[in-house]
């Protein structure tokens, strides 16, 4: 089967990849004299006691940490396909800061608050829900940006009550949504058909198994856990992912890669043995199905040029003999 460049594998301008890691250092924070000017001193006292309650918090919030993953994976085509610049931030200075996302373009700033609680309100006056909205969405307009601001909770009968109750002078730009809790990434993914669609645009095939639907999702929460939640660009956040082994996930840069004249003869010449490329992994079948795999690491990897040295070097001459290389 043919071992040419795949069309989605086709080179890419990744030489951009550095301007779009370097929008983090440009992303639209909030600053206390901005707060201090728009609420004065009292409002920003209590935003600062906020976000070091949030901040401390988040370190264990699953919630916050399923949801963000979802958000990722859903953004991922966009940075894929569409070479968006996106910046994740979470726990910054803001008065909705569970997670917010920042395209580079001028479209509204998403801000996110979640709530895994039986019982949520709105409530009205300072440091309510109600308020924390409304101050957002006049700290955004004061630097030049749109808002969409949203509630998210666990619960769809509260979803619906939050949406019925929702105030009047925020329904512009607010909404609830609902996304479930569980105690574990896949029960959630289960529960949740666009997070795991999401995923699986993501992984290394157009069909994958559960188990690597589950290994992409787990290496994508990791990749988050252990990145700058402040200022941290899905691109980045993506590249880490990839890079982990396994991750099965696909590259989030397209990148052209040559599986080279002489590999390709070996494994055309192997009886029964069948091969091809697809979101830049290699996938193979033996005797129509009665064996098949998937290489664990991408075609853009050191480790893929090591396998095609290792077929070059030894030269297998049946399946059984090739077998030991695509583990």
């Amino acid at each position: 089967m043919s071992g040419a460049c795949p069309p989605e594998f086709g080179p890419r301008s990744i030489a951009n990849r550095d301007q779009i890691w370097n929008l983090a250092n440009t992303v639209c924070m909030y600053e206390d004299k901005d707060i201090e000017k728009l609420f004065g001193d009292e409002t920003l006292q209590y935003l600062k006691n906020k976000n070091r309650g949030g901040a401390s918090n988040a370190k264990g919030n699953t919630y916050e940490n399923f949801f963000t993953v979802y958000q990722l994976a859903r953004l991922s085509k966009e940075v894929i396909e569409g070479q968006e610049s996106i910046i994740c931030s979470s726990q910054i200075l803001a008065f909705v800061d569970d997670l917010i996302i920042n395209r580079e373009t001028k479209s509204p700033l998403q801000h996110y608050q979640l709530k895994n609680k039986s019982s949520v309100s709105w409530d009205v006056g300072e440091k309510s829900i109600s308020d924390d909205f409304k101050k957002q969405y006049e700290l955004n307009q004061s630097k030049e940006r749109e808002s969409e601001v949203s509630l998210v909770v666990s619960s769809p009968n509260l979803k619906d009550k939050l949406t019925d109750e929702m105030p009047e002078d925020i329904k512009l730009y607010s909404q609830v949504i609902h996304f479930c809790h569980d105690s574990s990434l896949m029960k959630v993914l289960d529960q949740e058909p666009e997070f795991k669609k999401a995923v699986e645009y993501l992984c290394c095939s157009d069909n994958p198994e559960r188990d690597k639907i589950e290994c992409a999702a787990t290496v994508l929460l990791g990749a988050w856990c252990s990145s700058d939640r402040s200022n941290a660009s899905v691109l980045e956040v993506l590249t880490k992912a990839h890079d982990c082994n396994p991750s099965f996930i696909r590259p989030p840069l397209n990148v052209a890669f040559d599986l080279g004249a002489e590999t390709k003869e070996i494994l055309d010449s192997i009886q029964d043995f069948t091969y091809n490329f697809s979101k830049g992994f290699l996938h193979w079948e033996f005797k129509n199905g009665l064996g098949r795999g998937t290489l664990p690491y991408s075609c853009d990897t050191a480790k893929f040029a090591n396998f095609q040295k290792l077929v070059r070097r030894d030269r297998p001459k049946s399946f059984e003999e090739l077998e030991s290389f695509l583990i």
